[in-house]
């Protein structure tokens, strides 16, 4: 199981009538947060300030749930939210030295009025491979059953449990 400090949690709400003034493509606004591929979705739906309005509260969950880890400079740009073959909404982490630290998770959902998004981010742990040894995987391995065992002394008088 993982600690509280590995995960990130993000969540953000904002209102679709807000996104109905960006009618176009082209617009500033759309351009500096939106990929592409999110634009061309969007626009390709009738109502389109919907799902503006929803890819904009994941960026913003996702930004808040990575940057809880105290990563900085994190932007919009950072993040490409598009769905799986079975339609579920998944992120896309644009920024290489951000994609090799992190993994997110997320649900969208909107109504007539409200988009909300809920990201769970969780850090990736880096491992370290020296040719056909796994030096430090096999040292924390053996590290970590030594500990698990000292603590099952500890807490039980016996390693048998």
């Amino acid at each position: 199981m993982s600690d509280f400090k590995d995960l990130g949690v993000g969540i953000d709400i904002e209102e679709i009538q807000r996104f109905e003034k960006y009618d176009t493509a082209n617009n500033p606004f759309v351009l500096r947060i939106f990929t592409k591929d999110e634009i061309e979705y969007c626009f390709s739906k009738v109502n389109y300030a919907s799902h503006l309005a929803a890819r904009y509260c994941a960026k913003e969950a996702c930004l808040k749930a990575v940057c809880s880890f105290g990563y900085e400079a994190v932007s919009y740009a950072d993040f490409e939210i598009f769905h799986a073959k079975n339609g579920a909404p998944e992120v896309r982490i644009l920024n290489p030295n951000l994609d090799e630290k992190v993994e997110i998770k997320v649900s969208l959902s909107h109504n007539k009025i409200n988009a909300i998004c809920y990201a769970l981010a969780h850090k990736k742990h880096i491992q370290i491979s020296y040719g056909e040894n796994n030096f430090m995987n096999d040292n924390y391995r053996n590290n970590q059953n030594d500990f698990n065992d000292n603590l099952r002394r500890d807490v039980y008088g016996s390693a048998e449990i």
